[in-house]
Order: C-alpha cells, then structure tokens, then sequence
C-alpha cells in the first residue's frame, strides 16, 4: 500500500509537472510573441515621433544657387536683350502719359497721387514747389499740356534697375492766381514751349510693370 501511494504520487507528480510545463511553455511562447511585437510597434513608433531630419533639404535650399543679376550696360539693344518685353513705341506713349499726368497733379497739389509715380528724389522736387506755391498763397487754377515730339536719349541698366531718359518738347499754359484771386499768370492762350529731360526707372525682375520717375 505504501509502494502504491509513492507510485502514485510519481504519477501524479509527472502529470502536473508535464502539465505545468505545457502551461509555461506556452505563456512563455504567447509573452515572447507579445515582448516581440510590442518592440517592434515601439520602435516604430519612435521612428514615426522622431522629428524628420530636413539638414539636408535646407542645406540644399541654402546653397541654391541664386539668378545673377543682369550684367550692366547701356543702349536700346542691350536693354531689349535683358529685357525681351521692352518696346520703345509703348514705353513712349507711356511716358507721355505719365508727363501729362504728373505737371497736372503737380500744378493741382495732388501729392497724393504724385508719390505713386515718383521715387522719393523726384518727388522733393515737386513738393518744394508746391510748397512755395502754397506759402505765397498762389494756386493753379488750369493746366495744358501739349506734346509735340519725345525721344529717348539715354539708356542703362545697373544692378538689374533701368534708367531711361527722355527728352520732352513741349508747350504748356498755366492759369495762376493770388490768394485774393487776382491774375498772376495766364498762358492759356500763347503757350510756352518747353524741353525737359525725365528719367525714368524700373527694377527689371518686378512685377509690377509701371516705371516711375526717377530724376527730373
């Protein structure tokens, strides 16, 4: 009875032991495959937080290379080769324009509008004349302007900014009174002819396609 009950509890003992093992063995398997697949998901998701390295992406916008700026030079072909869309018969019809609209806003006061087509040397000129027209209290009551010819005389190209200079024969007549409305000027009806030479200037990669008066 005794030899029984040890064989038995042998038996017994190998029956847990076999089954304990199964048991372990496959937790282990199961925690070995969940250990391995959450390494893998966590570093996944360290290289998906890891801030993406743009050194070499800026490095290469750093060291685009940027357009040259046009080379300088003078003359009608040389700015119609660094500038395909020039055209001299619309740039003078524009300036004409423009000469129309700045005496007229200039003998009007509009300084407003002036700034708008003058670079800031041009337009001291024109409100230190305004100004003293307004100290002694006179006013231009009409403007006409009228153009007979206009020319370009000089062209240049310098640091990717043109400067064109045109000549502008023309007769003007003015109407200008006193502050108390006396008569103090009229042309109106035997104008005055007159040559000015404007400058004008435009940076050539601008968007902007106006040119504005640089130098009177």
């Amino acid at each position: 009875m005794q030899y029984f009950d040890i064989i038995l509890f042998a038996v017994l003992a190998g029956y847990l032991g076999i089954k304990l093992y199964r048991t372990l063995g496959t937790k282990t398997k199961i925690e070995n495959k969940i250990h391995s697949t959450n390494k893998k998901n966590i570093e996944s998701d360290k290289k998906s937080d890891k801030i993406p390295d743009h050194k070499e992406e800026i490095h290469k916008e750093e060291i685009k290379e940027p357009n040259e700026d046009i080379k300088n030079g003078e003359g009608l072909l040389y700015l119609q080769s660094v500038y395909k869309n020039f055209n001299e018969k619309e740039f003078l019809i524009g300036a004409n324009k423009a000469f129309e609209l700045i005496i007229k806003a200039k003998n009007e006061g509009n300084k407003k509008f002036l700034i708008s087509l003058l670079e800031d040397s041009a337009y001291r000129i024109f409100e230190k004349e305004i100004l003293e027209r307004e100290i002694n209290g006179n006013s231009i009551e009409s403007t006409k302007i009228n153009i007979k010819n206009s020319k370009i005389v000089k062209i240049k190209v310098n640091k990717n900014i043109s400067y064109i200079s045109v000549d502008f024969n023309t007769e003007q007549g003015v109407l200008i009174k006193n502050s108390d409305g006396t008569l103090l000027k009229d042309t109106l009806k035997e104008f005055e002819s007159n040559i000015d030479t404007w400058t004008f200037c435009r940076s050539l990669d601008a968007d902007n396609p106006n040119w504005k008066l640089y130098s009177v």
